[in-house]
């Protein structure tokens, strides 16, 4: 436990550093996520398996998740918008602002 009573970081309690976990996905190398391959393909993405049960799991435990929270609630806006549109989003070219 911290100094203030809550319980230690998540990366303490599964003993895996953000260092780590950086450093290992930095040697996969350049590749695109099975996310965006799904989102460029105008497919479902995974999103709940990926990160809403992260997020489930977090409110659970009690556990306060703002960034995640943040990337998921984009990440729902985007997969509700692609079925919206059919399952593809339209990219259009903007004039650069004068």
């Amino acid at each position: 436990m911290s100094g203030d009573g809550r319980s230690p970081p998540i990366s303490r309690r599964f003993g895996v550093s953000i260092e780590k976990r950086i450093a290992g996905a930095d040697a996969v190398g350049a590749h695109k996520t099975s996310m965006l391959q799904d989102v460029e393909a105008g497919r479902p993405t995974e999103l709940e398996a990926l990160l809403g049960a992260v997020v489930e799991l977090a409110r659970i435990t009690g556990t306060p998740t703002p960034n995640l929270d943040a990337v998921y609630a984009l990440a729902s806006l985007l997969e509700r918008t692609m079925r919206a549109c059919g399952g593809r989003l339209a990219m259009t070219a903007r004039a650069p602002a004068r």
